[in-house]
């Protein structure tokens, strides 16, 4: 029963250390990288290697941060943290074409712009992975849920992201809170 109930309530965590963070936070942490090792070649030294190693993270997550902190200007920012919910794969996706639809950076922000637009008009609060690629026409990529066992499914309960999504998904349909609270102590 402890490991539900801090799957419920995770305990305070150093986020600065952590590789969980909400999307907001790895630009921020994106940002306090770049402004130290402002270019490429910087970010293959060993001096970044180490200042990843002090963030916590792996040095191909810290350059991915770096990437997306240098890709989203104020005015992207702005509008990718407003009151519409975009996740850190659709922000990942957006910047990196991950799943490589081939479609120019300014056409991928263009199409996640109106995304966000769309959500905001319609009252939805959230921008979802999926909904983002078909969009741009991506290649779509499995559940990974599906593969993992129950521990592991229940420790994404603790990345704030994921315990968003969850009570973003119980404020909308407040009848789910019976189901999901069942399902989360079955």
């Amino acid at each position: 029963m402890k490991g539900f109930m801090s799957a419920l309530f995770p305990e305070p965590t150093d986020l600065d250390r952590s590789g969980d963070l909400d999307a907001a936070s790895r630009i921020v942490l994106g940002d306090t990288l770049l402004a130290q090792f402002p270019t490429e070649t910087a970010c293959r030294s060993s001096n970044f290697k180490r200042a990843a190693a002090r963030q916590g993270l792996s040095v191909a997550r810290a350059r991915e941060y770096v990437a997306l902190a240098r890709w989203f200007s104020p005015d992207m920012r702005e509008r990718i943290f407003s009151e519409v919910q975009v996740s850190y794969t659709v922000l990942r996706e957006a910047a990196r074409d991950y799943s490589r639809s081939g479609m120019p950076d300014h056409q991928r922000w263009d199409a996640l712009r109106s995304m966000i637009d769309s959500a905001a008009s319609e009252g939805r609060k959230r921008v979802t992975a999926n909904e983002y690629r078909t969009v741009i026409g991506s290649r779509q990529i499995p559940n990974q849920a599906s593969a993992m066992p129950a521990e592991a499914v229940i420790r994404q309960l603790e990345r704030p992201d994921v315990w968003q999504a969850v009570v973003d998904h119980i404020v909308a349909d407040p009848a789910s809170r019976r189901e999901v609270l069942l399902r989360l102590s079955a």
